[in-house]
């Protein structure tokens, strides 16, 4: 990343209700304010490049308790802690260990303080640059662009947000929620209360139907935030909520122009440019554009050059036919019970030019068939069986309906999506179903967990607490 962009990034500083250390943190040698930033258009777009940069890039800060550790290093680390809390990863010990053992949700731990840290920083930067646009002399098709990409990013990180100090709205639209900030944040701003579930999605639904409704295809690129990607998040927002006909609208909307390609799955997921990846992040060894040991090959592989300790569920792999292209699992030849199956699916050996998919196609065929699956549309099953057939030539149609499709689709995603977005633990939050751990789990960890349970759910980090007067230790998560 260019000088620039960090000199960009270092005039958005962190909210000051979740951690002022980061308002102490000392200010680049050569900087430009922000007036200077928003009087191009393509000095918004440097901020711009310089968040997503930032989102995947090795993040830390000022507070030892939060970032800089290598299972908490940005975007990335936020997606394989949910995949730790399923049932499909076994981790025998190492990195993210405490995730998979539901250990890790006290409001002094690293893992609470860096999740929120995490996205109240790039939610404040967020602002920032949806307010500097708003006040500069862009011409307003440009303005109207450029803040709806912001606001597309800002409802991505609410909605991530939510997701890990919550329940499902559909548990309870009325139970607290998590403070939303729309405008930047200084020193001197003060804190916001927790409100309610339902207030953050609204914020989280008016920026992303913002967002649709102002962006277009164009795109230099695939990290930027596009229509298509826009949709694609629409369509999760909108299917977390239980709104089956807007999720299916989003989603074909999201995947128009897009097939599936089989015959890419197993490249070792690396490759930013294929054709099923909507939206992705580069990851080079050139300048600071690299996660080194922090990318997920690194855990997956078992070539001895990461950490390595990423094993599979066996009963997971016996749900994969022998002709599915997804069936890239195999057996360890360890002794251990735990460590029995591994995969390829991010290749065989720790690459620091992996690239990190983010959205991909077959997602959004599901997302659809999900929510016409809950409309009683009967091509539902039709829609599964193509991602099916896609991903296995010898897969026959189930017939299933109902409750039984409904099933089907989630196993569906399970078996598309393992290892990229914790698909399986977020899915289990989402229907209210508990944790029902089988296979090679170690006795001590074949957790069977209630539907929202509140180790579902993070605490709020104790710095919090104490920064922000308007939440007190009367509102803690159970």
């Amino acid at each position: 990343m260019n000088k620039t962009i960090k000199i960009i990034l270092g005039l958005g500083l962190i909210l000051a209700s979740c951690s002022k250390q980061y308002l102490e943190e000392p200010q680049p040698t050569q900087q430009v304010s922000a007036q200077q930033v928003f009087s191009t258009e393509e000095g918004a777009r440097a901020f711009f490049n310089g968040i997503y940069g930032w989102v995947r890039n090795q993040w830390s800060n000022l507070n030892s308790t939060a970032g800089g550790v290598t299972d908490t290093w940005g975007l990335v680390s936020i997606n394989l802690t949910r995949e730790q809390k399923g049932d499909d990863v076994i981790n025998p010990g190492g990195y993210y260990q405490f995730d998979y053992r539901h250990e890790n949700r006290e409001p002094t731990y690293r893992r609470v303080n860096f999740t929120w840290s995490f996205f109240y920083e790039f939610i404040n930067q967020a602002n920032i640059l949806i307010d500097g646009v708003g006040k500069s002399n862009f011409p307003e098709a440009s303005k109207k662009r450029l803040i709806a990409e912001g606001r597309a990013l800002r409802a991505w990180l609410y909605f991530e947000a939510i997701r890990e100090f919550q329940h499902t709205i559909l548990k309870d639209p009325n139970a607290p929620g998590i403070p939303v900030y729309t405008e930047p944040t200084t020193i001197e701003t003060g804190g916001k209360p927790r409100g309610t579930i339902k207030q953050v999605f609204d914020q989280i639904n008016a920026d992303i139907e913002y967002a649709v409704a102002n962006l277009d295809n164009n795109r230099l690129l695939k990290s930027n935030i596009n229509q298509s990607v826009a949709y694609g998040l629409q369509a999760r927002i909108y299917l977390e909520q239980g709104q089956w006909a807007k999720a299916r609208d989003a989603a074909v909307s999201a995947r128009k122009g897009y097939a599936l390609h089989p015959e890419e799955y197993g490249t070792g997921f690396k490759d930013i440019n294929s054709a099923e990846w909507m939206w992705a992040f580069p990851n080079t060894t050139e300048g600071q554009q690299t996660l080194y040991y922090g990318v997920p090959s690194s855990f997956w592989e078992k070539s001895g050059a990461g950490y390595d300790n990423f094993y599979i569920n066996e009963e997971f792999v016996a749900r994969f036919s022998p002709t599915d292209v997804r069936n890239l699992f195999y057996k360890t030849g360890q002794t251990n019970a735990q460590l029995r199956f591994a995969t390829t699916k991010f290749g065989t050996t720790t690459d620091f030019n992996q690239a990190l998919p983010m959205m991909r196609v077959p997602e959004m065929y599901l997302i659809e068939a999900e929510a016409r699956a809950e409309l009683g549309d009967a091509t539902a099953g039709d829609l599964l069986y193509e991602v099916q057939k896609s991903r296995d030539p010898k897969a026959v149609k189930s017939g299933k309906t109902g409750a039984a499709l409904v099933s089907e689709i989630l196993l569906e995603r399970r078996k598309e999506l393992y290892g990229e977005l914790g698909i399986n633990f977020l899915d289990l939050k989402r229907r209210q179903l508990p944790l029902v751990r089988t296979g090679n789990h170690s006795a001590a960890f074949k957790f069977n967990i209630p539907a929202n349970d509140p180790r579902f759910i993070m605490k709020l980090p104790k710095t919090e607490i104490d920064a922000n007067d308007a939440i007190g230790p009367q509102d803690q998560n159970p």
